[in-house]
């Protein structure tokens, strides 16, 4: 999003211009995010309760916290901030003691996410592995050289869609494979989840 211009013109600007500018700092000021925990409650040792992690989120300022079942998915509205990622990682290792790396999505980056998996893809069962930073070309390329067949695959920006063949256990293309090879943190979700988190964005 672009802020609107602060320039001083020494003129009177007409009305709809300053109009513009106020509708521009409200949407400033009421940004949705979505934000991934990665790797949390798959075992014993990693455990984030939903309602400690609502809790923590709304302690640091953040707005109409909302969570989605156990695997770490939350959405919230906040000022936007500088490394507000950095923010999170930090006080989540604080209170459970751990490293939980986060990958942030804006509301509209994560509709466009939910909308985006490649037309080739879709007439299979489809994971979708979020990105926490853009991939180096060559990384990518160097991913697309692995043979993961019958595994097939598409990125998307940050997004990574891949399908399933029999059950995510065994797939070739694992979220440890994918950042191994691209260098980046990757978390994944299913489709029912990401679908169902794009439904709570438009409520």
């Amino acid at each position: 999003m672009v802020a609107a211009s602060a320039g001083v013109t020494g003129r009177i600007r007409p009305p709809v211009c300053r109009t513009r500018r106020r509708e521009s700092l409200v949407e400033r000021l009421h940004m949705t995010f979505v934000a991934l925990l990665h790797a949390v409650n798959l075992g014993a040792r990693r455990k984030v309760p939903m309602t400690d992690l609502r809790a923590l989120l709304t302690g640091l300022g953040l707005r109409e916290v909302r969570t989605y079942i156990q695997s770490g998915n939350a959405v919230f509205s906040a000022d936007p901030q500088p490394n507000l990622r950095g923010r999170l990682e930090a006080a989540l290792e604080a209170q459970f003691g751990f490293p939980v790396p986060v990958t942030l999505r804006t509301a509209q980056e994560w509709q466009e996410a939910a909308a985006d998996c490649p037309a080739h893809l879709r007439s299979e069962a489809v994971v979708v592995a979020f990105l926490r930073d853009p991939p180096d070309p060559e990384r990518v390329a160097a991913l697309r050289a692995r043979d993961v067949t019958p595994e097939r695959w598409e990125i998307v920006g940050q997004t990574l869609y891949q399908t399933v063949q029999d059950g995510v256990r065994t797939m070739k293309l694992s979220a440890a494979v994918i950042e191994r090879t691209l260098g980046v943190g990757v978390t994944v979700r299913n489709e029912r989840t990401v679908e169902a988190i794009a439904a709570m964005l438009d409520t």
